[in-house]
């Protein structure tokens, strides 16, 4: 596991409700793209669902997955450390901006 989503995994541990705004935004991004909503409640197990459907996504050249990124507004920059890791970021960083505000 890369050091940053061992990071980002110790803090959706820490805190229930920062996983809950995590999850749900993963979740409208992934609904709206025409995936199926992960419905994990841990944050281990949440963080190997999206991988693994995001890698299946990515093996099978699935259309969806550009729509996803953009939706989730991806950015090349996040990319650079890997497709699954540059989604989880993202999002990342855009819950930690709300729960600033």
């Amino acid at each position: 596991m890369s050091e940053k989503l061992a990071i980002i995994q110790d803090k959706l541990e820490d805190r229930h409700h920062v996983f809950m705004v995590f999850k749900s935004q993963v979740n409208k991004d992934l609904e709206r793209s025409g995936f199926e909503a992960i419905d994990d409640s841990e944050p281990k197990e949440f963080l190997e669902s999206l991988a693994y459907l995001l890698n299946e996504a990515i093996e099978e050249s699935d259309p969806k997955l550009q729509q996803l990124y953009y939706l989730a507004d991806v950015q090349e920059k996040n990319l650079e450390h890997g497709i699954i890791l540059g989604f989880i970021m993202r999002e990342w960083s855009k819950i930690q901006f709300r729960l600033r505000q």
